[in-house]
């Protein structure tokens, strides 16, 4: 061997010496055991291992045994690729690196429970945890998912913002920034758990430029065009389709979606988790929708309204049978279990599509969550709402109003309104405003 057994126990940060404890393994369950290179390296197996040899070695630094199968049952063998093993390590450790540490996967992993004990107890909503989904999602994709956290410099997340820039040209720093909040956050819980010590990433200076977090809604032209396509595509639908029935439900589905978004203001994950017994019917085309705080963003309960009772109540007559009281709204076909936000993001992907070819200037990056936006931008526009009541029922605050919706022209937006929907109507009682009486008109047509 190129390297003497003197030279490696003088280096190494595996050597026993006096720091090494007793042995762990019960005397009892060894059948055979042998030490190599002077007690560095103990060879043994059990009555448990079926004759296969096992390695048992401390590494001092971490005050940490590693224990490993050298899957094979010929002694020589054995012994060589111990030795192979233990050369490896001391490398390993002489350039600084740590032997014992979880993994990136296996930290995301492990956080992810986390989370989602925190959602079952009602300490956090399921739409955060989907954001958390997201953002470690694209953690793993920038670090790599087999790393041992240990070994990364923890300067190297400040190539982070240039990752996600790379991989999404239009995304806004905001976004970035929340990001690296989450896994700042993943790191602290880990190292609350001990699975990590003083470690903390280093996303270096991230700018958000002033004007960052201005959100877009649709224009009233684009929403009228989207919800245009939307009334009628399941319609559109060959009567040879395979699967018409589930195809013409999920096309409805998506239609209603959008009427309640853009109508009450719900979060994407809010509307989703709406069941018939939150909805109380008023008078006229009122219906009010009660949200549990568990099911909201900021874990604070509300009440939201509008003027589209209609398409709660079409909504249970194509869901039937699974429209009672303790049944999601928005459920999957042929199931009482809640549909799936990927289904939804898919079928809104489609309509767009639609929409896009029937007119070409219609701008497909607006998402669905875009249409909370419209609803806020509205009813800052109109101005017959005041803005701690539109922040109350669209639960969230005056500061996040002002931060996000504060570029809002007043003017230009009530003149666009006004060239669109010279006849929307305001229920004074609610202050709450009808967004597509248009839209009712077609329906009632068809």
């Amino acid at each position: 061997m190129s390297q003497s057994l003197k030279t490696i126990q003088k280096n190494s940060s595996l050597k026993t010496s006096s720091v090494v404890p007793k042995s762990r393994i019960k005397q009892s369950r060894m059948s055979e055991r042998f030490e190599v290179y002077d007690g560095e390296i103990m060879i043994y197996k059990t009555t448990g291992s079926g004759d296969v040899w096992q390695m048992r070695m401390w590494v001092g630094s971490e005050k940490k045994y590693v224990r490993e199968s050298l899957r094979t049952r010929d002694k020589t063998e054995a012994t060589e690729e111990a030795k192979r093993r233990f050369l490896n390590y001391n490398h390993l450790i002489k350039n600084g690196q740590k032997i014992f540490s979880v993994t990136t996967n296996e930290l995301r992993q492990k956080y992810l429970v986390h989370i989602d004990e925190l959602v079952k107890s009602n300490q956090l909503s399921s739409g955060r945890r989907t954001n958390v989904k997201t953002f470690t999602k694209h953690y793993i994709e920038f670090i790599g998912k087999d790393k041992k956290i240990a070994n990364i410099d923890r300067k190297e997340f400040q190539g982070y913002r240039a990752h996600r820039q790379n991989d999404k040209s239009d995304i806004k720093m905001s976004v970035v920034v929340n990001e690296s909040i989450t896994i700042k956050q993943m790191y602290k819980w880990a190292e609350n758990e001990g699975l990590i010590s003083n470690y903390v990433p280093d996303f270096g200076v991230i700018k958000v430029p002033k004007d960052d977090t201005v959100r877009d809604g649709f224009t009233i032209k684009e929403y009228i065009q989207l919800t245009e396509v939307a009334s009628k595509w399941y319609q559109r639908i060959p009567k040879n389709y395979l699967k018409f029935e589930e195809e013409s439900f999920y096309r409805k589905t998506i239609r209603d979606f959008i009427l309640l978004m853009s109508n009450y203001g719900f979060r994407t994950g809010e509307l989703m988790l709406v069941k018939y017994k939150d909805i109380e019917y008023k008078t006229g085309k009122r219906a009010d929708v009660h949200i549990p705080a568990a099911n909201t963003k900021v874990r604070k309960s509300r009440i939201t309204g509008g003027l589209r009772a209609d398409v709660f109540k079409r909504k249970s007559e194509y869901s039937k049978p699974f429209n009672k009281l303790d049944d999601f709204l928005f459920n999957g076909y042929g199931v009482d279990s809640q549909i799936s936000r990927y289904v939804i993001y898919d079928y809104f992907k489609k309509l767009v599509s639609e929409v896009k070819e029937k007119y070409p200037e219609y701008d497909k990056t607006k998402s669905l969550y875009s249409l909370r936006h419209f609803f806020i931008t509205w009813h800052l526009t109109i101005g017959k709402m005041n803005v701690y009541d539109l922040a109350s029922v669209a639960g969230t605050s005056l500061k996040q109003i002002q931060d996000h919706y504060d570029h809002v022209s007043q003017t230009h937006r009530i003149d666009e309104m006004l060239s669109f929907s010279k006849n929307r109507r305001i229920d004074d009682n609610y202050q709450m405003i009808s967004i597509d009486d248009e839209l009712n008109e077609l329906e009632v047509k068809r």
